[in-house]
């Protein structure tokens, strides 16, 4: 007891750090999906699905599995290219809490920059990239939902 399977068979604590790390990316997914239920418009809601796919990937490359998510960072470095053009940048620190919205992205980037610490920690690039460039994505989303 007290033990589950990686990809491979590998049977490890339920305290390893890659079983933290894919729990915390769970939770972060969790985020993301009640952030979905908040936004407005279905391309934002497809862009937040389709980052929940992309941290099932990752999940299963922390677990050991063999997946590439060069395809899901590039499409998040393009959106992020986009949304930066669109949006001015803050001109001070940002504090959550102008709708629930805003504050749901910035609750997700937390957990995000959370994950990506911990998937350096493990010297998980691939994911750690991926969660990096999630973490801005919503950082951006949060300014786009910013009431003013």
């Amino acid at each position: 007891m007290g033990f589950t399977d990686l990809f491979g068979g590998r049977r490890v604590r339920k305290t390893h750090c890659r079983v933290k790390l894919n729990a915390l990316m769970d939770d972060l997914s969790a985020v993301l999906g009640l952030l979905k239920t908040k936004i407005k418009n279905k391309p934002e809601r497809t862009e937040i699905s389709a980052a929940q796919a992309g941290l099932i990937k990752a999940s299963g490359l922390i677990a050991g599995g063999k997946y590439d998510l060069k395809s899901e960072t590039a499409a998040l470095e393009k959106l992020i290219e986009r949304m930066s053009a669109e949006i001015e940048p803050p001109k001070k620190f940002s504090l959550p809490g102008s709708g629930g919205t805003e504050a749901l992205a910035h609750l997700a980037r937390t957990r995000a920059r959370i994950c990506e610490i911990l998937a350096w920690e493990i010297k998980a690039k691939a994911p750690a990239v991926y969660l990096n460039r999630l973490s801005d994505y919503l950082f951006l989303t949060a300014l786009k939902n910013t009431r003013k």
